[in-house]
């Protein structure tokens, strides 16, 4: 498994990439600060398996920023992680095209079982 995964907190990238890589044994986790660095991850890297983007991050401008990873590299599944739990961003995250959102305030039992989620979904679909 390898996640781009993209926020301008080098202490939140470090967290999230161990709680990752305790998640699956072997995972790769590519780290990029802004959305620029994580579009280049993504040209560098065409089997990455998801990107993890941070809402408020430079070069993000909301859901725009979205769809430009999505233009970009539509192969590549987003999903938004955010301070900002507003209905409004999750609404407007989803309808930019990310496949889900989760609240930086979650748990990492939160993240756990999105992460089994999505295994039993790889697993029917497959």
């Amino acid at each position: 498994m390898k996640i781009i995964l993209a926020d301008d907190h080098a202490l939140f990238r470090d967290g999230f990439a161990l709680l990752f890589k305790q998640l699956e044994a072997g995972a790769v986790v590519l780290e990029a600060g802004d959305l620029g660095a994580a579009l280049a991850l993504a040209t560098h890297h065409p089997d990455a398996d998801l990107m993890l983007l941070d809402l408020d991050m430079p070069g993000m401008n909301g859901s725009t920023g979205i769809m430009r990873v999505a233009e970009a590299h539509p192969q590549l599944p987003v999903v938004v992680l955010s301070a900002s739990e507003s209905r409004e961003n999750v609404q407007a995250v989803i309808a930019a095209g990310a496949l889900g959102f989760i609240p930086k305030s979650s748990s990492s039992a939160v993240m756990q079982s999105a992460w089994c989620f999505r295994e039993a979904f790889i697993c029917r679909r497959n």
